[in-house]
């Protein structure tokens, strides 16, 4: 029996023995190169619902190094509505903050990403910060998901930095109050790797996570390598970095009613 197999199997056992309250496919960090674009869009229409809720783009729908045209935004938006599922898109710094005009940049991610999830008829409640329109949250059975504004690469303002990251955080913070008592896991969906220039964010986020007492997930791209782990001060957030989207199909997260378990991964290929 090889690895994959045993892995595979164990899935099947962890879901025998649980109850999926949720779940949906994440992806990030593509298109890179020229072939990734046929393949994301082979990978957007074959996801199968199988009770899937939503996909989301973790960010970077290009390379930092290539152009920053409207052209591509448009392009990649075009991609991404061929999914039977709705979308969410994260930004990324690559399409945004790493770009020669960040803020020319901007606009052209908000007008072809925000609000995204319109494109599709979906039951989705969707809360959106008064100020940061792009951070957003839902409750679906008893899951709370948050998306938030976190990046790498260029620090152009350390004020807007640590405001950014401050405001991220008091977002993650205003929900968990609006729906206390209604959800018993909580996914975080960004885009930056962890590293100490976000250390302001984590800390309040490690605070936040040892109050609620519940499983966290902070599941991100950038990184382009799985990463699964536990690296921040409270032991009650997973971490995930997702594949790039050019080496590896989305991944169909799986959120349980086991605590034992309350996240599952499903890394084959959909």
């Amino acid at each position: 029996m090889t690895q994959i197999t045993f892995i595979y199997l164990l899935i099947t056992v962890f879901r025998l023995h649980s109850e999926e309250l949720a779940g949906f496919y994440a992806m990030g960090d593509t298109p890179y190169a020229i072939e990734d674009h046929a393949l994301l869009i082979a990978q957007i229409q074959n996801l199968v619902k199988n009770n899937a809720l939503f996909a989301v783009h973790l960010g970077d729908i290009k390379t930092g190094s290539s152009k920053y045209e409207e052209s591509v935004y448009y392009r990649v938006a075009a991609y991404l509505r061929t999914s039977n599922l709705p979308m969410f898109v994260i930004v990324g710094y690559s399409e945004w903050n790493d770009c020669k005009n960040p803020k020319t940049a901007w606009g052209f991610w908000t007008n072809h990403f925000l609000h995204f999830n319109r494109h599709w008829d979906n039951s989705f409640s969707i809360r959106r910060d008064p100020d940061r329109k792009e951070l957003f949250a839902f409750l679906h059975n008893s899951v709370l998901f948050v998306g938030v504004t976190l990046v790498g690469g260029k620090v152009h303002d350390h004020l807007e930095w640590s405001q950014r990251h401050a405001d991220c955080s008091a977002w993650i913070n205003s929900n968990i109050v609006n729906y206390n008592g209604q959800f018993q896991r909580l996914i975080v969906l960004s885009h930056a790797t962890p590293t100490s220039m976000h250390g302001d964010f984590f800390d309040t986020l490690s605070q936040s996570a040892n109050t609620i007492d519940k499983p966290v997930l902070y599941i991100h791209g950038d990184g382009h390598k799985w990463i699964q782990d536990y690296p921040f001060r409270s032991k009650r957030i997973l971490r995930v970095q997702v594949d790039q989207g050019g080496i590896a199909p989305p991944v169909r997260i799986s959120i349980t009613d086991n605590l034992k378990t309350p996240f599952i991964f499903d890394r084959r290929k959909h």
